[in-house]
């Protein structure tokens, strides 16, 4: 009889007949993949991963299968296969990324000893070469080493801070109630991890245990359509950005303002892209060292300070100022009640 699994890996797959079979073999060595159990949900693939999966279900009985007859989004997806799940953790698996062979063991165990965390998080290899695992990204010279920040609430904020290899509890579903809302198409796990972190605390782990696949041909969706994702990412990031400035103190948001973002509001917007673009060039060692706030999330987090404080001709300078060279649907709202 299968004990309780751990760990509950979620794979959606729909058309990536080409990556399923890696996708399985590279789950099957981790190094506690007997406390792991595999839901695989097929969301009305036009190709034949069924066939594949087959051939696995029925040697190893921690392998799940679910089919729908119609396509659904990858949120809802998870949420099928999340409902299925039986181990104190969940993680989700991208049929076309691959892990280190022990990444699994280092992210439960930092769950285990630290009741406090509720989700976790690492580094990522990025690589265009399909089907590569992870020991061979990781001498390819041609591979980028992405490092994450340190989890910060104010950060994540303005963007999500998590890669594609998270690992939570469990207990955030089925006794807190939060599932990824299948409404949003590319953004769905930001929005999660925002609802999330209202009452816990989330953690990075400055290590590379995995490799996310970023197709040469741009067909990953989070990268085919990038206002699409800036779009999405600011929709759901609004109303918490608005709610922090409510709760916090007025010399407190003068002193972000001040500290933080006065750089990107004093400098005129061409000449700010320049010089961060000069000064990553110059330094690489900055991109991994220093965050750096995006110019929308800038502007509008000291547009809507500066109508807290009072001063709203200089929220209408800032916006007016930025919405010159770039648009941002917030920003223009932001103006638009400004000018009644």
């Amino acid at each position: 009889m299968f004990k309780i699994p751990v760990i509950s890996i979620i794979v959606s797959t729909y058309n990536s007949e080409e990556f399923i079979e890696g996708k399985i073999k590279d789950l099957l060595a981790q190094t506690i993949f007997e406390q792991t159990e595999i839901i695989i949900v097929n969301s009305g693939s036009l190709q034949s991963e069924e066939e594949i999966v087959k051939k696995y279900l029925n040697n190893y009985s921690n392998i799940k299968y679910i089919r729908t007859e119609n396509r659904e989004s990858i949120y809802g997806a998870w949420n099928r296969g999340i409902k299925m799940a039986r181990g104190q953790f969940i993680t989700n698996a991208n049929t076309d990324d691959r892990l280190k062979n022990n990444a699994f063991e280092i992210l439960s165990n930092y769950l285990l000893t630290n009741p406090e965390i509720a989700v976790v998080y690492a580094d990522q290899y990025v690589t265009s070469v399909p089907n590569q695992p992870f020991e061979e990204t990781k001498s390819d010279s041609k591979a980028i080493a992405y490092k994450s920040p340190d989890y910060n609430y104010f950060y994540q904020l303005d963007r999500g801070l998590v890669f594609s290899q998270p690992m939570w509890r469990a207990k955030l579903h089925f006794e807190d109630n939060i599932w990824y809302d299948e409404n949003y198409e590319i953004c769905g796990d930001y929005d999660f991890q925002l609802k999330v972190s209202q009452n816990y605390k989330m953690h990075h782990i400055p290590d590379l245990l995995g490799t996310f696949y970023l197709s040469p041909g741009k067909k990953n969706k989070s990268h085919n359509n990038l206002d699409a994702v800036i779009k999405e990412r600011q929709k759901i990031s609004e109303p918490y950005i608005r709610n922090y400035i409510y709760r916090m103190e007025n010399d407190f948001l003068q002193k972000i303002i001040s500290d933080e973002f006065n750089e990107y509001i004093k400098i005129p917007i061409p000449l700010f892209y320049i010089w961060k673009r000069s000064n990553l060039f110059l330094n690489p060692d900055l991109v991994y060292n220093k965050y750096y706030y995006t110019i929308e999330f800038a502007y509008f987090f000291s547009i809507l300070t500066f109508i807290k404080l009072g001063y709203k001709n200089h929220a209408l300078k800032l916006a007016n100022r930025f919405l010159r060279y770039s648009n941002s649907d917030r920003i223009y709202s932001e103006r638009s009640k400004l000018l009644k």
